[in-house]
This record gives structure tokens, C-alpha cells and sequence, in this order.
């Protein structure tokens, strides 16, 4: 028996049910969307909507108000409230077609990803007109389109690079239509989490990331139930933060266990996450090298290949543009690094200590010593770690391409330390022995206190 996989798949039911199953239970975050839809758009049901009981609760061609709320969500009903609603004028293959040209016109850097990828006449914006969907997912687009949060634009972004580096990779014309319908619903699942959890820039502690690391595999579940797509659509989206080395989520996948649109996407959304950042496409070509294989070396080296071309390509004043770390960089440099040799050497003690007597509980340990090293392996192959010593003389007088590098990998590595402590807190969370990992967690998280202590760590 696979313990690990076990362990995340106790950890995904726990977190998702009842709240985002199908089986006709209402999803009260789904349904506080889809009423705030209906504000402004009309959204009527396709069929008489029954409850489990077979009571009516709304008629065919009804319209959908927020009288019918307390009704709706108190009710399990027969079928999914998914498969029974339509929004009338929701978002269409020429709504994306509209948007993608505006957002190509207004972000540089997608633009010039495009213009060096996209040769011999190919346009990806081809493959969105081909694109039709169901009353289910029109419903969600349309969602994402209306809420002002930019998801729909990013959703857009994310489906364009995966359908332009698809072309690139050789895909086939499906293949480069699961990409890009991978790459615009990459996300539909976060319809189903507590708004809360979604914030930017919001530090989740690693037992609220639970209710965060599902949204693949939720995504996996409606199109898989609401749409007739090939199979490699619901299974490129459930792969989107899966990582080549198994240091991904929600399910731990490696190597070719990860679909080949699965590992374009997941490329897609992170280069997609940096567009609107300073410096993004030089950002986005470091970003992806930090850590040696995360991604598999030919799709590592199509993508640097084309963000490269792509930064020769940005006008003038846009490649010279500055982004300054702040001035306390170095010391952030030297607590990043200290959290890296408090957390391994947490646990190494842990690993030797009798009390750790569970199998699978020594495994995660012995997992988690080896992604610690890896970390602390990319961020002495990066050349950062000359700068942790104030007597070196490359410490002195940096310049802001330098500065630069080290804000960025700064950022990767944190970013590297808490996916570990969320991903520890989500394999542990089903485990009688849980409260073990809660300083390894702490310390990961970079809460140092948090029972650290115990370990004579401080």
C-alpha cells in the first residue's frame, strides 16, 4: 500500500466533504456566487429543480433570486444545482476571443511570449474561437468573469501560454485544445473555497492550506462531471500544481505520472502568476531554474528558451526598468538560510527519536529531510550564499542585478519552505501522531516559536 498516497487522499475527503461534492449537496460558496450573478445577469433553471424528497423547489424557466437561498442550500437536492441552471448571455468563444485580444494589448510581456513563440502564422487565439462549453462551466466563466478579481484574465493568460508552448512542444491540435481548456478552467475549483482562504498575499498557516490544496481535484471533478471534454482536460487541471520531482500537490505525482498538458499548464500558471510583476519575464526565466528538477528538462528548456527570446524582444525602457530589493535583503537572506538549517536539523531529531515508531511517520521525516537538503542545494547552486558573509568581498558594493537575483530566489525558497510545512501539515492531519511535526511545521513556516523549544532548537 502506497502510506503517503493514503495519507493525502484521508487528508483531500476530510477537507473537501461535504462542501464540494456532487452528489446534490449545495455548495454555499458556489451558491453565494452564482446569486451575486444573478444581480445582474439572468440565471433561470433548465429543468424543474427537486430536492432528495422529490419536493419542487423551483419550476423550469424560473428565475434564480436570493429568496430562493435559504430554500436551495438547506436542501440536498436530486441533481447537482450545477446541471440545472443557465445563465442567459454568459461568457462565450467571442467573449474570449475579446478579452485576450485586450489583455495581449495591455501586458507587454504576454505579448512578446507570443510574438517569439507563436511563428508561421499559428495564433492561439485560433484555438479559443473553437472553444464551447456547457451551461455548468459558462456558468463558472462567467463567475470569474463578472467577480472583478482579475481570475478570468488570468485564467485567459494561463490558457494562451499553454496553448502557444503546446505548438512549440509539437503537441497535436487536441493535445493544444486540452492545454489551452486545461489552462482556462486550471482554477474553476477555487469557485468552491471560502473566499477567506483566496486572498492575495494572505499567509495561510498550513492547517487552513487544507482547504486550499483540493481546488485541482475539485476542478478534476466538474468538468469531469459537467462536460463532455476529453479526459486529458479534467486530468490536466487536477495536475496543474503537481511538480516533476514529486514535490508538488494535491496528490505528490512525478515524473510522466503527470500528463504532458498537465505539466504545460502547471508551467503556464506559474510564468502567468509573474506577468504583472516588475522585470516578470526575467523574473519568470530565474524563477523556473532555481530548483533542478521541478520541471522535466525539455519542457524546462522550451519554456527558458522562448521567456528568453521573448525579454530580447521587450522595448528598451522595459528591459532596463529597476526593481530594487529593500535594504534589509541581506538579513532576510541570513534568516531565510538559518530557517533552512533549523528545520533540517528539526528533523534529523525527530527521525531519531524513539517516539517516532510509525513507519509511514519515519518516511514523511526522511522525505522531508531530502526536500530540505534540495532547497538548501538550489540555494547554494544559485551563488547566494556567498552573501551571507559580510567579510566576503562579493558582498560589497552589489549591484541591482544582483539585488535583483536575490530577491527573487529570496521569494522562491521561502515560498519552497512553506509548501513543505503546508504539505507536512496535510499528510500528518489524518495521523494519531500529528502533533510531532507541529514544531518541524513551525519552524518551515517560519514560526520559530512554535514548540521548537522542545526540541532544543533555541
Amino acid at each position: 500500500m502506497d502510506t503517503n498516497r493514503t495519507a493525502t487522499d484521508q487528508a483531500e475527503r476530510s477537507a473537501a466533504a461535504p462542501e464540494h461534492s456532487m452528489d446534490g449537496s449545495v455548495n454555499r460558496h458556489y451558491l453565494n456566487k452564482v446569486l451575486d450573478l444573478a444581480d445582474v445577469m439572468p440565471v433561470v433553471a433548465t429543468e424543474d429543480i427537486y430536492d432528495s424528497h422529490g419536493m419542487k423547489l423551483l419550476a423550469k424557466g424560473a428565475g434564480v433570486s436570493r429568496l430562493l437561498q435559504e430554500k436551495i442550500i438547506l436542501h440536498k437536492l436530486k441533481k447537482p444545482i450545477e446541471s440545472t441552471l443557465v445563465v442567459e448571455g454568459g461568457v462565450d468563444a467571442t467573449t474570449l476571443v475579446r478579452t485576450a485580444k485586450r489583455v495581449i494589448d495591455t501586458c507587454a510581456p504576454l505579448d512578446n511570449i507570443l510574438r517569439a513563440t507563436c511563428i508561421g502564422g499559428f495564433t492561439p487565439l485560433t484555438t479559443l474561437s473553437n472553444m464551447s462549453f456547457g451551461n455548468a462551466i459558462t456558468m463558472m466563466l462567467t463567475i470569474s468573469e463578472r467577480d472583478g478579481s482579475q481570475a478570468f484574465e488570468h485564467a485567459l493568460i494561463v490558457s494562451l501560454l499553454s496553448i502557444c508552448w503546446a505548438k512549440k512542444l509539437h503537441f497535436t491540435e487536441q493535445e493544444q485544445q486540452i492545454a489551452g481548456l486545461a489552462g482556462l478552467l486550471h482554477d474553476v475549483g477555487e469557485l468552491y473555497i471560502e473566499p477567506a482562504y483566496l486572498i492575495r498575499q494572505t499567509h495561510l498557516l498550513p492547517h487552513q492550506w487544507t482547504h486550499v490544496v483540493v481546488h485541482p481535484r475539485i476542478g478534476q471533478m466538474l468538468i469531469a462531471e459537467c462536460e463532455t471534454f476529453p479526459a486529458g482536460v479534467a486530468r490536466a487541471v487536477a495536475e496543474h500544481h503537481e511538480h516533476y520531482d514529486g514535490g508538488g500537490y494535491p496528490r505528490r505525482l512525478h515524473g510522466n505520472q503527470i500528463s504532458a498538458p498537465g505539466q504545460v499548464v502547471g508551467m503556464a500558471e506559474l510564468v502567468g502568476s509573474l506577468l504583472a510583476t516588475s522585470r516578470s519575464l526575467e523574473r519568470a526565466e530565474l524563477a523556473i531554474k532555481i530548483f533542478p528538477g521541478e520541471h522535466e528538462h525539455g519542457l524546462l528548456s522550451a519554456i527558458s528558451g522562448s521567456l528568453h527570446l521573448s525579454r530580447l524582444g521587450l522595448r528598451r525602457h522595459e528591459e532596463n526598468e529597476r526593481a530594487l530589493a529593500d535594504d534589509d535583503e541581506d538579513e532576510n537572506l541570513e534568516h531565510l538560510y538559518e530557517r533552512m538549517s533549523s528545520s533540517l536539523d528539526c528533523a534529523r531529531k525527530l527521525l531519531e527519536q524513539t517516539s517516532v515508531k510509525s513507519p509511514q511517520m519515519a518516511e514523511i521525516l526522511t522525505q522531508s529531510v531530502d526536500r530540505i537538503r534540495a532547497i538548501e542545494r538550489a540555494f547554494v547552486g544559485t551563488g547566494m550564499d556567498v552573501y551571507l558573509s559580510q567579510s566576503s568581498l562579493f558582498s560589497r558594493d552589489v549591484d541591482d542585478v544582483i539585488l535583483f537575483e536575490k530577491e527573487v530566489v529570496t521569494r522562491e525558497i521561502q515560498w519552497r519552505l512553506r509548501c513543505l510545512a503546508r504539505d507536512l501539515a496535510l499528510r500528518s492531519g489524518a495521523s494519531d501522531d500529528s502533533s510531532i511535526f507541529s514544531a518541524l511545521i513551525g519552524l518551515l513556516d517560519d514560526r520559530v516559536g512554535a514548540g521548537a523549544e522542545v526540541l532544543g532548537l533555541h
